[in-house]
């Protein structure tokens, strides 16, 4: 898996969590107010804590892909595909 699908996907699952939350309680009790947002700060540490795992286990470099795409560049093989990369952009910021 690319680091990159690894962050977004963090960032969309942290903020729809963060959306589902509800308003925090009224002012009478802050001490609930208080469990509340830290709720919030758990469910969001568990989430990057359970990623850690998942980056861990990545190659920092993939060598081949770095080589094929060397070579397809001396060469002129090299192609973009822009439709993706605007899609993913798109995908990306919104």
């Amino acid at each position: 898996m690319e680091i990159q699908k690894i962050n977004s996907a963090i960032s969309t699952e942290i903020s729809t969590k963060k959306d589902q939350v509800l308003p925090l309680v009224k002012q009478d009790n802050p001490e609930k107010s208080i469990q509340a947002e830290h709720k919030v700060v758990s469910d969001d540490w568990q989430l990057l804590a359970g990623s850690q795992l998942e980056l861990e286990i990545l190659e920092d470099v993939d060598q081949a892909r770095i080589d094929e795409i060397r070579q397809s560049l001396k060469s002129g093989t090299f192609k973009l595909d822009l439709d993706a990369i605007s899609e993913a952009m798109l995908q990306q910021h919104g």
